[in-house]
């Protein structure tokens, strides 16, 4: 019984405390609170493609650089200071960013952190879409989603945004050496009208 009462006494001091006691608003001036929602960090790994005009385009998003954005290389669990001007087209990073995209074509946001990554199959993978890009001469490529890495064989979507082609691209990292889809379909078209 003695349980029982101070189980009771407990429950009638808490239900004392509540917030149910406070007074209610009158009707119609109820507004609607403001809810403030922190962005987590996000974070958008792929290889840089355009370089210019205080922004980075990383597989389809443009990145303003502020001055104060921080840039490092890393390679393995170490990093070390780097600066913008450390940046090169084709290099694979990873970029920490807050807050939603712009919804454009490409999307934009703006880079808090850049990583440079300095680790041996990032470096192989940007020495192939390096060569790829200078081969091809292309100044305006956006790549479609992120690159998959298959054995030695990196491949991706890619958008010229000088003609609006759609293509699919391979690179062999060994030979450097790349198959485009464009020119795939030629051959095949090629080989059935013999």
């Amino acid at each position: 019984m003695k349980k029982a009462s101070l189980f009771l006494a407990g429950f009638l001091l808490l239900a004392g405390c509540s917030d149910d006691a406070a007074p209610a608003e009158p009707a119609g001036n109820e507004e609607e609170p403001e809810i403030a929602v922190e962005q987590e960090g996000m974070t958008e790994e792929g290889f840089i493609t355009q370089i210019g005009d205080g922004r980075i385009l990383i597989n389809s998003i443009y990145f303003a650089i502020p001055e104060d954005v921080e840039v490092q290389f890393a390679e393995g669990g170490e990093t070390t200071e780097a600066v913008i001007s450390d940046l090169r087209t084709g290099m694979k990073v990873k970029t920490d960013y807050t807050g939603p995209l712009e919804e454009s074509y490409p999307m934009q946001g703006e880079a808090e952190k850049i990583t440079i990554l300095q680790d041996e199959e990032s470096q192989r993978q940007s020495e192939a879409l390096q060569a790829f890009i200078n081969e091809e001469q292309l100044s305006k490529l956006i790549i479609l989603g992120q690159p998959i890495v298959r054995g030695d064989e990196i491949g991706f979507l890619f958008n010229n945004m000088e003609t609006g082609d759609l293509t699919e691209v391979r690179i062999d990292m060994n030979t450097l050496e790349y198959t485009m889809g464009n020119e795939e379909e030629e051959e095949q078209a090629e080989d059935t009208e013999e």
